[in-house]
This record gives structure tokens, sequence and C-alpha cells, in this order.
């Protein structure tokens, strides 16, 4: 005799939820038997709640007692809001040097990866002309917004040595470095800190310098004083 036919299921299977996405992170991961610190959303959910997920690649390394470097400051591409776009910076995964996905310019990057990036405009900054230090006007900017400026007069107000037509009398006291301790994978160095409009740069001792000031690091105060004043 002929066996009956299966029924069919009364009801489909549930489907498998949808995970929410997940924001862009560092977090660590095992690649040819070596762990190493990558940024991106395609970690372990379980991962927040462990603690494994963190702001910056120098948080994930010191966490995970791997080597971290200063690398150049490079633009590439990243996530934002679910969308790709063109950042500049330094805490860019490694597989992004092999991978050919590091530029000079927003420009080069924006082309590479087929994005609409809007132009850079123009701003004042200071930069050295002729072996003479100058506030000048164009888009071959610092990466450091603070060293950007909407007008000449605010460039030279931070810089005033960068102005030959501004008169500034300085007179450079005599600082020895305050009690410091190296934190975050940082030393302790006088770095130059923009503190307002009048009252321009002042030279700090400490290890919590921004990421921008890398290239502008002194062991002494009067070095880094000499640098954005008449000594």
């Amino acid at each position: 005799p002929t066996n009956p036919p299966t029924p069919k299921p009364s009801s489909l299977p549930t489907p498998k939820p949808t995970l929410p996405p997940q924001d862009v992170k560092w977090y660590p991961m095992e690649s040819a038997g070596e762990k190493e610190c990558v940024q991106g959303s395609g970690y372990s959910p379980s991962f927040p709640g462990k603690g494994w997920t963190y702001e910056t690649e120098i948080d994930c390394c010191n966490a995970w007692s791997l080597p971290c470097s200063i690398k150049e400051m490079m633009w590439y591409p990243s996530e934002l809001n679910g969308e790709q776009v063109c950042v500049q910076g330094n805490e860019f995964s490694s597989f992004m040097v092999t991978s050919g996905w590091l530029y000079t310019t927003e420009q080069q990057c924006c082309i590479a990866m087929s994005l609409d990036c809007a132009p850079v405009q123009p701003k004042w900054y200071p930069t050295v002309v002729a072996g003479e230090k100058a506030c000048t006007f164009g888009v071959d900017l610092p990466p450091s917004p603070s060293l950007q400026f909407d007008s000449k007069g605010e460039c030279c107000a931070a810089f005033p040595l960068a102005c030959p037509t501004t008169t500034t009398t300085t007179t450079r006291p005599a600082v020895t470095a305050p009690p410091c301790t190296p934190m975050g994978g940082k030393g302790c160095h006088w770095w130059p800190k923009v503190v307002s409009l009048d009252e321009g740069i002042k030279c700090i001792y400490s290890s919590n310098w921004p990421i921008e000031a890398a290239d502008h690091l002194f062991s002494d105060y009067d070095s880094c004083y000499c640098e954005y004043f008449d000594c």
C-alpha cells in the first residue's frame, strides 16, 4: 500500500532574529596565529559585555598588551552612521596598509572609494615659507583643527612671529617641568597648546598631548618656547 503524504507544517518556522547594527569600535582579533587590534563593527555581540571593545587603538593595545606605535596621519575609508566616509587619522587597521587603502589627501580617498566628498575649504594656517614663519591661506591644511583659522588676524594672534607686521614683545620665563606620569602609552613632553585667541600658544608639559602634536614634542621648555616665539 502507498504511504500517506507527509502533512505540511501548520506554520512557517520562526526566522532567526536580526541583530541590530553595532557601533564601529576597536577590538582584538586573531589572524594567522597572531592577535592584533582592528577597527570595525564585525566583532562578536558578546564583546561589549566583556569590555572588549575600545574607542581608540591605543586603549585596545594597552588592554591586550599588544605593541602600538604612532602611525602617520592618513586619510582612509571608515563607516559613520551606516555610511562609508573618508576620515583622517592614524588609528587605522594594519590590513588597510596592505590593502593600499591609505591616502595623503581626502580627495584621493574619495576618488578611490567612489565617494562624493565636499571640497576642502581653504583656511589660514601657520607654516614656513622660504625659511620664514608665515600665516598662509590655502587648502594644504595641518591635521589639527587648532592650527586652522578663518581669518589672518586669528592666525597672527596665535602665531605672532608668523606675521611680520605684528609687533610682539615676549619675555621668556624660567620654567621647570612639573610632575608628570606617562599615560596611555604616551611619554611626558613639552608641547604647544592653543589656549585662546587672547593668550595664544602656551608650552605645556604633560603626557595627555593630542595625537596631532606628535610631531611637535620637545624635551625642554626652551625648545618648545623658541619654536613659536622670539628667543
